[in-house]
């Protein structure tokens, strides 16, 4: 019998290209292009080729068209909650969780 899922949001298991704004382990202010493994109403789990520290401030933005669209809607802070396997090519899998709930901002 497999154990309760104990996450209080469906995770959907789908493939988003994202920017991660934030400050790594060596102090150095970055922005990357990557994106998401999987995402929920709460966090997501992402790929990284940064070296983060745990609870690292992440501003996670969704590439979107400016025209007709606020850039606010598609920008959510977040923190590094964990930490998974070293994928191939030196990549990470960093899961974070959203400081505002997704359904939650206005």
């Amino acid at each position: 019998m497999s154990a309760p899922e104990r996450r209080e949001y469906y995770r959907l298991p789908i493939r988003v290209p994202i920017f991660i704004k934030g400050i790594d382990k060596n102090g150095n202010e970055f922005v990357e292009l990557t994106h998401t493994i999987n995402v929920s109403a709460s966090g997501a789990c992402l790929v990284t080729r940064r070296d983060l520290a745990n609870s690292t401030d992440l501003l996670v933005s969704i590439p979107a068209p400016i025209v007709s669209l606020q850039d606010q809607e598609f920008r959510f802070p977040a923190k590094v909650i964990r930490f998974e396997n070293i994928l191939t090519n030196s990549n990470r899998k960093v899961s974070v969780r959203f400081t505002k709930v997704m359904h939650e901002i206005p």
